[in-house]
């Protein structure tokens, strides 16, 4: 925050400055130190009478025209402003980055006439002309401008109490400024926030408006999406910066050869990320500089022709939930096969996926409700994860105040939210029986009522239903209604668990390309490991495991066996290659356990130190290699220490 002058002292520093000791100038701040200095070297007067000068009817038309698209972008921006601050006597203009006035919200208890004709489309507030303002110190400077009273040059505005931002086009170019003029003096540090980020609001809207362009948000270092400080870029299909906004041009490029600026460029991540389903959906990704940087970015604005295809029904579509998952018929013919079939039939019949936890059960029912060319949401509900006391709320809403701890307003219930979509009941084998005779009863009248209504709704949806739990079983030890079981039981898919499948290195290449910052491909160990692995936490395992050698591995353009966690070293039975022929033939997790320590020591002075280096040949971790380094100091002090006790 900029140090306040006080009246006393500004009444001071004006009578000296006036005398021509502009070195007095020095007190203020310095975006106001350097306009009077302007002011000086031009002559101007700082008492005296003022007439505020227009330009005529015909030049303002033209004058608005030339800035038809910013003042149709700010328009509802400066009216939302103006709403917010009018009632604490605010007024708000807008101006071109000449300063001249384009539109103009007046505060209703402005009492001051002469300062309310300065309140005017087309009037000229420039420098030159009017002396010092928050409006050109904010154009001059580039930055947020305050100027409180006889901080104006010209005495006749030391009534004014006035605060500017700039306004900058989608290049970061200037096109104008926002001021707040008001009669009191209040250093309302919230009114100053607002008028800030409406600034940077019209800028984002004009980013925005680049219909040939993707539009990435980008967060620079810690924050959140959405934040007025985070970064944002334009970028053609072709690859072409189009735009970006203050904080980007000076994060990450220099502005003097933005329009010579590509996607490659700045980037090492791949151009076709951005036209990915994850991204088009609006997921958070990551996009990585040739510094090698890492920025959590995501997809706020599509290019015509890519909106238009996320429009197709059928195609992209946001869901429910923001798990992220590998394609799990990839690879697998027989899964395709069957998916396809259940596809065509789920409009008429449940579907029910048979398969062990982490199988992909839930990204199976969603290529079914993409492929069965529904319109309507997909809606998951995980009958095992959610308390028994409060999953009949869940799944059939209830009325404002049905029971103690209810929501007001009620809530409509995760069937109905289904209505014209998909209903997906995940580990149905889980749900009370109170529940199943309820669901069965919904499923044969297709109508629901919400708790504490005596009011039936109409209900029309797909049921796709997933368990890892023998129905049959579970039916003869009376955990489940038989009734129910076969009303669920329309078309089944059974689900292959991952150590039983063809297509398991398909499938890891698959989360790589999709769920993975850098773009790897398996080392051949790496990819017989996968293959041998029983792998019983199926694809979430794997998922994981990939992502975690995502995370730690080295810039290198493959999986390698030390990059795995290290749970993982001791067992994954793999033939380890290495420059001695003696380690040709062991087992990383013989090396981990039987390999002597002098054979390790010497791989490390092979390889002149380089632990890393050193960790690869041997086909261990870093981590790993660095314990039993550390452990043979351990030992090497503790014999010393015996030696001589």
């Amino acid at each position: 925050m900029r140090a306040v002058v006080m009246n006393n002292e500004l009444s001071v520093i004006r009578q000296r400055f006036n005398d021509g000791d502009t070195q007095v100038a020095d007190r203020l701040p310095g975006a106001i130190r350097d306009s009077w200095l302007r002011c000086a070297n031009q002559t101007i007067q700082m008492s005296g009478q003022l007439e505020y000068a227009y330009i005529r009817p015909d030049n303002l038309k033209e004058l608005k025209f030339k800035n038809s698209r910013l003042l149709n972008i700010s328009n509802r921006h400066v009216e939302q402003l103006f709403q917010a601050v009018a009632g604490a006597g605010w007024s708000v203009l807008l101006t071109d980055k000449d300063c001249t006035a384009l539109q103009v919200r007046q505060a209703s208890r402005l009492g001051n006439t002469r300062i309310a004709s300065a309140f005017r489309d087309g009037v000229i507030l420039n420098e030159s002309t009017v002396g010092t303002t928050a409006m050109s110190c904010a154009v001059n400077s580039k930055q947020f401008s305050r100027v409180f009273g006889a901080e104006h040059y010209q005495q006749q505005h030391n009534s004014f109490h006035c605060a500017a931002a700039p306004v900058f086009d989608h290049l970061g170019r200037l096109c104008g400024s926002l001021d707040i003029t008001n009669e009191n003096s209040q250093n309302d540090m919230a009114v100053f926030y607002m008028l800030e980020t409406c600034a940077r609001n019209i800028q984002k809207s004009l980013i925005l408006d680049l219909s040939d362009s993707y539009v990435l948000e980008i967060i620079p270092s810690s924050g959140q999406f959405g934040d007025i400080t985070n970064l944002l870029l334009a970028i053609t299909p072709e690859g072409r910066m189009t735009g970006c906004n203050e904080a980007a041009s000076t994060f990450i490029t220099d502005q003097r050869r933005f329009y010579e600026t590509s996607f490659s460029d700045l980037f090492s991540s791949d151009f076709q990320s951005l036209s990915s389903r994850r991204a088009i959906n609006g997921e958070p990704f990551y996009l990585t500089l040739h510094s090698g940087v890492t920025l959590a970015s995501r997809v706020i604005s599509l290019p015509h022709e890519d909106k238009n295809l996320a429009r197709c029904k059928g195609k992209i579509k946001p869901v429910a939930s923001g798990k992220k998952e590998p394609d799990t018929t990839f690879g697998d013919e027989g899964l395709k096969n069957s998916v396809a079939r259940g596809a065509k039939v789920l409009n008429r019949l449940p579907v029910m996926l048979y398969g062990e936890s982490g199988v992909g059960k839930e990204v199976t029912a969603r290529h079914l409700h993409d492929a069965s060319q529904c319109n309507g949401k997909f809606i998951s509900i995980n009958c095992a994860s959610i308390p028994e006391n409060l999953i009949e709320s869940e799944l059939f809403g209830y009325q404002p105040g049905a029971f103690t701890g209810a929501d007001k307003k009620g809530f409509k219930g995760r069937i109905a939210e289904a209505d014209r979509g998909t209903l997906f009941l995940d580990e149905i084998g889980d749900m009370p029986l109170a529940l199943q005779s309820r669901l069965l009863r919904v499923l044969e009248t297709r109508e629901v009522s919400p708790l504490g209504s005596a009011r039936e709704h109409k209900v029309d949806f797909q049921l796709i239903c997933a368990t890892n739990v023998d129905l049959k079983v579970a039916i003869e030890e009376g955990r489940f209604r038989r009734d129910l079981y076969f009303r669920l039981k329309g078309f089944e898919i059974p689900i292959k668990p991952l150590r039983e499948r063809s297509d398991k290195l398909a499938i890891a290449r698959r989360i790589l390309n999709k769920d993975c910052q850098c773009k790897k491909h398996l080392s051949a160990e790496v990819a017989e490991f996968i293959e041998r692995h029983t792998w019983p936490g199926n694809i979430r395992e794997l998922r994981n495991v990939l992502l975690y050698a995502d995370a730690i591995g080295e810039e290198s353009k493959e999986v390698a066996t030390y990059e795995l966690p290290e749970e993982y070293q001791s067992c994954r039975g793999i033939l380890v290659q290495t420059h001695e022929s003696a380690l040709k033939h062991t087992t990383s997790g013989r090396l981990l356990d039987q390999a002597s320590q002098d054979l390790i020591n010497q791989v490390v002075e092979d390889c002149k130190g380089n632990i890393s280096q050193a960790a690869k040949k041997l086909g261990i971790s870093r981590a790993t290699l660095y314990r039993k380094l550390a452990k043979e100091r351990d030992q090497n002090s503790d014999n010393k220490c015996t030696t001589h006790g």
